[in-house]
């Protein structure tokens, strides 16, 4: 005898909303949170740039700019 899946709703969670509500609401200490945690994930991202060898990337190398359709819509 096997259960049934219960199914639930979860609601959905705006990131942004979800950002701000970390830190108070306060927009500028979510901006500085983000772009501390950006730097160090560029820095880890460097890091294992240079322990890689190029054969094992198979020719990869990062890019450290978003793509383009990545880039914020700006009105």
């Amino acid at each position: 005898m096997t259960a049934e899946p219960i199914a639930t709703e979860e609601p959905e969670l705006d990131p942004v909303e979800a950002a701000l509500a970390l830190y108070g609401g306060d927009a500028r200490a979510t901006i500085a949170a983000a772009l501390g945690m950006l730097q160090f994930v560029r820095g880890q991202l460097a890091l294992t740039e240079a322990a890689m060898c190029h054969g094992f990337t198979r020719g990869f190398t990062p890019v450290y700019e978003p793509a383009p359709h990545l880039e914020p819509i700006r009105s």
